[in-house]
Formats: C-alpha cells, sequence, structure tokens
C-alpha cells in the first residue's frame, strides 16, 4: 500500500449525459459525537455515501516538476516528502506502481473538483478529498456536503447545492493517468457524495 503520510498529504482533496433523475435514497443515518480541543462538542450525522450519477470520467496528466524524477534502476519515484513553504526539505522514494496509485487519486480528485465547478452553474464547489474507507486495496474520491447546525438547531452555513444536484453533477468513477519521464501509471478510482450535519451540542 501507499505511505500514509503520502495519503494525508493528499487529502484536502463525463462523457454521457444522465439519463432521467436520480432521487436521494431514504438511507440510515450515523451519529457520532466529537469534543474538541476547545471543549465544543458536536454532534455529526451522515447519510451513507452514494456513487455519483454522471458518466464515468478521464484525465491526464503528465509530471514534469524537477522535484519529481523517475529512477529507472529500481523502478522508483523520488518525490518531495517534506516540505517548508515552497522549499523542499526532504525526499523520498516510493516503488513507480504505489507512486501512480497516489498521485493518480490527486490528479482524479483535482479533476472532480473542476467538474463540479463547471457542472453546478456557478455555485460554491463542494469539498472534493480522498479516502481509503470501504476500499481494501485503493481510494475512492468523496465528494462532501456538510450543514452545520447552532445548539439550538439553526442553520449556520449549507451547500450552495443540494446532494441531488451534486451526485446528478458527479461522475461515477475517474479514469486517471499519471506519467513521469515516460512511465505511465492508469487506475480507476470510484466517486462517491458523503453529506452530513454538525450541530452544536
Amino acid at each position: 500500500m501507499p505511505s500514509r503520510r503520502r495519503v494525508l498529504g493528499l487529502v484536502a482533496a463525463g462523457t454521457l449525459p444522465v439519463a432521467g433523475c436520480l432521487a436521494a435514497p431514504s438511507d440510515p443515518a450515523v451519529t457520532t459525537t466529537d469534543a474538541s480541543a476547545t471543549d465544543t462538542t458536536t454532534t455529526a450525522t451522515e447519510r451513507e455515501p452514494v456513487r455519483g450519477g454522471a458518466a464515468e470520467a478521464t484525465v491526464e496528466r503528465t509530471v514534469t516538476d524537477a522535484d519529481y524524477r523517475y529512477v529507472e534502476s529500481n523502478d522508483t519515484v523520488r518525490y518531495p516528502s517534506t516540505m517548508a513553504g515552497e522549499e523542499v526539505v526532504e525526499y523520498d522514494y516510493e516503488p513507480f506502481e504505489e507512486w501512480g496509485h497516489v498521485e493518480g487519486a490527486s490528479v482524479a480528485a483535482e479533476y472532480v473538483r473542476s467538474l463540479l465547478d463547471e457542472r453546478l452553474s456557478g455555485e460554491e464547489t463542494p469539498t472534493v478529498g480522498i479516502s481509503t474507507r470501504g476500499e481494501q486495496d485503493g481510494f475512492r474520491i468523496v465528494v462532501s456536503l456538510t450543514t452545520r447546525l447552532s445548539r439550538d438547531g439553526e442553520v449556520l452555513s449549507e451547500p450552495a447545492a443540494s446532494r441531488h444536484e451534486v451526485t446528478r453533477a458527479t461522475p461515477h468513477t475517474v479514469d486517471a493517468t499519471v506519467q513521469v519521464a515516460g512511465r505511465a501509471h492508469e487506475d480507476s478510482y470510484p466517486v462517491y457524495v458523503t453529506e452530513r450535519t454538525v450541530q452544536n451540542e
């Protein structure tokens, strides 16, 4: 599996029209309670994630940044592992296939974000990130919608677009290809839409 540090560093973050309407399912909610460092307790209720309803999307990227270097002798990629502002403090190496899988997830997430920015008619783009939840050997791209409530149930903030609108605009899957020094890695990433409500206690 790709390094955890690489995965954590990446978290923020269609060709055919959708046929018919996608109705939001009446799925069960999961409730969790958290206490922050400021002793403010919040309760979060999350609906079951649903797959994006739009057609599969495809994206490609060639990495030309000099900070990334393919090492042919052992089939690894050198990448910046620690940064201080814009400066690279430390490099690390990862087997090409593992690097490609992680980098592809990042490319896929960025592409989903750009697609939603276009498809939601100027509405504020939802948060897009990367998760390993529910994926044994890989990543999923997650589009997150969060509504925040006060202790009294007053809406403090809510998504600009509804779950229905976002699901229709979100691709079901993204096929991402990343290339470096002539080597290419292709992976397929499922895309899910999540919705949760967070209330101060």
